[in-house]
């Protein structure tokens, strides 16, 4: 019966077509030497990035939030092209080292400061490793021989929503000897796998969603993974995080991080940023990192907690009065001491009593045009260095709706009704 309810799945054919598309692709990439195939990745990255605007727009937002400050936006945009290109090569390599051996990996990966990763083990059986979603990171489950002997390899990983490509990653890098664990696994039996003297890789540097917790990372609050953190306090564990450089085409450099005590959520993220800026064109972000979690129901202060968690880089907002009801204003929820506010009205309307009058204000025509707003809209973000974060309106409009859509910006709607 499970057979047949398998052959009868709607998606059945589907996975099995991205199967074959990915065994097809490594096993061609397989062909070439591994300096050979991060070229011509790097190369489709570059053709690749004149049509995908809306990846151009995330990679640079995060780049300008992660880098405020240390470089101008011409120089952010030419990081964020060539983290597109790297990326690719990366990605293309990765698929090419699936068909490597763990002697051949072993001589593509160099461990620069192996010293730091043998002292953490004196001081605990097992480890815990925070790798990021940097260089050739698929690498990261396979890199067994470099480290001591008599520690067992494990990793967190999250299942592919393809069940066919899934059964085949898991096989095959558990026949190498890594134990892979999901979130479905007890913590007990993860943190006992630590105080047997396996060391844990887990993925942390990527947006969590709401059940994160609240940090601040370069600068800004977010969300962030308490899993490491918690896997390493309630094993007594050390806990590292990892960076992967290119160094050559083909070749990565693996660097050790100490992360500080008492080893909290905040002190893991301040590591993973250390591990980051050691290259930060090999680094995926390809993902819009600081997205806000924000929507009619759910205002900023659910988001970002009800106060401020010391200095840093603040949210950047616009409140769109253009066009709103007279007597609206802010309401007390959708305020933060963490959110700065710039205010959009149109020529001639007055600025509300209800504010302090030092806002940054910024002036708009009197359009229903998509590509007009859309012009503004991109024009005020980019008029300071750090990025808009989401935009809150009153009963806006369609076009309005579309132009911060166009533009990769939330847009929130409240109505002007209770």
């Amino acid at each position: 019966m499970a057979r047949e309810s398998s052959e009868n799945h709607p998606k059945l054919w589907k996975w099995r077509l991205e199967w074959l598309a990915q065994t097809g692709i490594e096993k061609l990439v397989g062909l070439f030497p591994g300096p050979v195939v991060f070229r011509f990745g790097e190369a489709l990255g570059g053709l690749a990035w004149h049509f995908m605007p809306f990846r151009q727009r995330v990679i640079l937002r995060n780049l300008r939030i992660a880098f405020y400050g240390e470089h101008d936006l011409p120089t952010l945009r030419q990081m964020a092209r060539e983290t597109f290109r790297r990326t690719a090569g990366n990605l293309l390599s990765a698929m090419h080292s699936t068909h490597l051996s763990l002697e051949e990996i072993d001589r593509i990966v160099t461990v620069e400061n192996q010293e730091v990763l043998e002292s953490a083990l004196t001081r605990s059986p097992g480890l815990a490793l925070m790798p990021s979603h940097m260089g050739n990171w698929e690498l990261l489950s396979r890199i067994n021989l470099k480290f001591p002997p008599g520690h067992k390899m494990g990793a967190f990983y999250r299942p592919l929503n393809n069940p066919i490509l899934n059964a085949r990653v898991l096989a095959h890098r558990e026949h190498e000897g890594t134990r892979l664990f999901s979130k479905r696994d007890s913590f007990h039996y993860v943190t006992g796998f630590l105080r047997e003297g396996g060391i844990l890789g887990i993925l942390a540097d990527q947006r969590v969603g709401h059940q994160g917790e609240l940090v601040r990372y370069f600068g800004r609050l977010t969300r962030a993974s308490p899993l490491p953190s918690l896997m390493a306090r309630r094993s007594k564990s050390e806990i590292l995080s990892m960076s992967v450089r290119t160094v050559a085409p083909g070749k990565w450099a693996i660097r050790y991080h100490p992360v500080n005590r008492p080893h909290k959520t905040a002190d893991c993220m301040v590591a993973i940023e250390q591990a980051l800026k050691e290259s930060p064109t090999d680094v995926f972000w390809l993902q819009e990192r600081w997205k806000v979690y924000i929507s009619p129901k759910h205002p900023i202060r659910k988001w970002l907690g009800p106060d401020s968690m010391g200095e840093g880089n603040p949210h950047r907002a616009l409140l769109w009065l253009a066009g709103a009801p007279a007597g609206w204003q802010l309401p007390e929820e959708w305020t933060h001491p963490d959110v700065i506010y710039e205010i959009v009205l149109v020529p001639g309307q007055e600025l509300p009593s209800w504010l302090t009058g030092t806002e940054i204000v910024h002036t708009v025509a009197v359009t229903n045009d998509r590509d007009l707003l859309r012009k503004s809209i991109e024009a005020i973000d980019l008029a300071a260095g750090l990025p808009i974060d989401y935009i809150l309106a009153c009963d806006a409009s369609k076009a309005l709706v579309k132009a911060a859509g166009k533009e990769s910006i939330p847009l929130v709607s409240l109505s002007s009704t209770p």
